[in-house]
């Protein structure tokens, strides 16, 4: 039972609220009285304890309106029963028999205020995330929004997380991210790399011998199984058995012991090791999948990433810029493959930082697309739409005006670029397709 849940009982019939509140109160909850909905849109409540003696429609819908945090049972008599169950589709969360008896009203009362407080959990949680994660997951493609999305829902559960994308897409970031904005931040960061290491030593690593391994020394916290699609199908067994009953049995030891670990595992993709289902890793279909899109798959979220890059030089360097970028050279920058994805874009961004405050040598050009430029230019002369316009209008040129060619080299799907076409015509741009 949830003790401390605020119910607000909503019943004009004073003695009838009045045996309620003193059937909720001894159980734990705060329970208050009001007679009707204009004095129940002041008060603050988890769970909405209303008595109807019809099917009140607007009733219902005003009470959701003016508390909506709250979830809402309604208590009728067992005649109106299956009439008051249309409630279900307008706001309340439970409809129930008036006599049904004190220990079935309770528990009904408990499992709503279990259900409002785990949605504001997770606005709470996802409200985080929208404020940490863009900080760090940057970018507004909608790819970038499902995995914002995915890392919230993540963080608030406590499901074993694979994150798997290509190298340089940000896995041991998301990782990381995952611990921070959970429950568990305070606790254990534990990272274990599973290639490079001989599949025995690992084994030792990972569930100790005669003192704890990673999984003891991550208690309570996070285990970053790096790499996990190294390890041997015998180790992969022991760690699917160990995440399923998690229990830790030592190496070399018949006993184990239970221990509290979120395992995030990471597999890195590609055109050789592509990416791959749970369950086909560990035979577990109980993990979370986040999937890293490449850089090029989310070509306009690059100037959003040399702005962030940026910003974080200048902070580490007490204010001193480095300086912005020439319409040539992002536009090099928007049409590069980006092999390594933003990890390059960001060691890119390191270099030409050195080359202008003197630290590095130059550059080489092979990083860009051939014909690339770094001179600086004044950003405030180039809107971003504007320079995504140069871009877009740019590559349907190299592709001789055919745009399904144009889009699918953008990464964007063809009705995005024929709307993005039409805006430029309407501007008064000239737009030359192939006929």
């Amino acid at each position: 039972m949830t003790s401390h849940t605020r119910v607000l009982v909503v019943d004009a019939d004073g003695t009838r609220a009045r045996a309620l509140v003193e059937l909720l109160s001894p159980a734990g909850h705060e329970a208050r009285h009001v007679a009707g909905v204009l004095d129940a849109a002041d008060v603050s409540a988890d769970v909405l304890l209303v008595s109807v003696d019809d099917a009140e429609d607007a009733t219902i819908t005003r009470l959701a309106a003016a508390v909506p945090d709250a979830d809402m049972v309604v208590l009728t008599d067992a005649r109106r029963l299956a009439q008051a169950r249309h409630a279900l589709r307008i706001g309340a969360r439970e409809v129930i028999d008036r006599e049904a008896g004190a220990e079935a009203l309770l528990f009904c009362v408990e499992r709503a205020a279990r259900d409002a407080r785990a949605r504001r959990e997770l606005t709470a949680l996802r409200a985080r995330v929208g404020d940490e994660a863009r900080g760090v997951l940057v970018g507004r493609s909608s790819a970038m929004e499902i995995v914002r999305e995915l890392v919230g829902r993540a963080a608030g559960s406590r499901r074993t997380v694979l994150v798997t994308g290509e190298s340089g897409t940000g896995k041991s970031t998301v990782a990381r991210l995952v611990h921070d904005l959970s429950e568990r931040a305070a606790r254990p960061f534990v990272v274990a790399r599973c290639d490079g290491t001989a599949p025995e030593t690992l084994e030792a690593e990972l569930f100790g011998a005669e003192r704890g391994g990673l999984f003891e020394s991550a208690r309570g916290g996070t285990l970053v199984l790096d790499e996990v699609r190294a390890l041997p199908r015998s180790l992969r067994a022991r760690l699917g058995e160990t995440l399923a009953e998690r229990v830790v049995r030592r190496h070399g030891a018949s006993g184990g012991a239970a221990v509290d670990v979120r395992v995030v595992l990471t597999v890195r993709t590609s055109d050789d090791a592509p990416s791959l289902e749970p369950d086909d890793l560990l035979g577990d279909r109980n993990i979370l999948p986040i999937a890293l899109p490449p850089l090029r798959e989310r070509r306009s979220d690059i100037p959003l990433l040399v702005r962030h890059f940026r910003e974080r030089m200048t902070h580490e360097r007490e204010g001193s810029q480095p300086p912005p970028l020439g319409p040539e050279s992002m536009t090099a920058l928007l049409g590069h493959q980006w092999p390594g994805n933003v990890r390059e874009l960001e060691h890119w961004m390191d270099r030409i930082a050195f080359v202008a405050w003197g630290e590095a040598a130059a550059p080489t050009r092979s990083v860009l697309a051939p014909g690339a430029d770094f001179a600086p230019f004044d950003a405030a002369r180039l809107t971003l739409d504007a320079l995504e316009r140069r871009y877009i209008l740019h590559v349907l040129a190299q592709e001789s005006g055919h745009q399904s060619r144009a889009a699918d080299r953008l990464g964007i799907d063809r009705r995005t670029l024929y709307r993005k076409l039409k805006e430029y015509r309407e501007d008064g741009v000239l737009v030359r397709v192939a006929g």
